[in-house]
């Protein structure tokens, strides 16, 4: 947007009668616009020698002006082909960004989430000892859970925390202690 109004101030600067002129004066020159519209690639086909009356138009001045509604309706073509372009770029840039960043907090998390459970077979094997490794299984599914969880699959992590933490793994480590697991 900011390059439609930037070309639209300059055509219209570039067309505004001088001192205010309420079109009592001879019709000046359109050499510069001329100049300028050829200089963006455009045709001079239908662009003015002298200035015309705008009062058709919706950007440029409605006085007298080197402006058509051709040209208005080709430089905002232009402009929004240039704006596209130019968001365009900013969200590449900002997509890149935020690959970057997604990509760095993953390998963290995944890094954290590898060193807890390697962290708890330690911890668990010198508490628990056979009792551990009998019920492994129980502690492998609740880490392959969470990373299924964390990727966007459909694991209800409550659901698997319960049956993970819950009673029944109490149990399954500490058979004797069954009363601690039911209060």
């Amino acid at each position: 947007m900011d390059s439609f109004i930037i070309a639209a101030l300059a055509v219209c600067s570039l067309t505004a009668p001088a001192y205010g002129d309420k079109g009592t004066s001879k019709a000046r020159s359109c050499s510069d616009i001329r100049q300028f519209y050829s200089g963006k690639g455009f045709t001079l086909d239908g662009v003015p020698q002298s200035e015309i009356s705008g009062e058709h138009l919706r950007i440029c001045p409605q006085g007298y002006t080197c402006c058509t509604s051709d040209m208005e309706d080709t430089l905002a073509m232009l402009s929004r082909r240039e704006m596209e372009g130019l968001l365009k770029d900013a969200g590449r840039s900002l997509q890149t960004s935020l690959n970057g960043q997604y990509k760095a907090f993953d390998g963290y998390f995944l890094e954290l989430l590898n060193r807890s459970a390697i962290s708890l077979q330690e911890n668990f094997h010198q508490t628990f000892g056979l009792l551990y490794y009998q019920n492994a299984q129980i502690f492998s599914e609740l880490y392959t859970d969470l990373r299924n969880y964390y990727r966007g699959s459909n694991v209800n992590l409550e659901e698997v925390l319960n049956e993970s933490l819950g009673p029944a793994a109490g149990e399954a480590l500490l058979p004797g202690e069954q009363a601690i697991f039911h209060k």
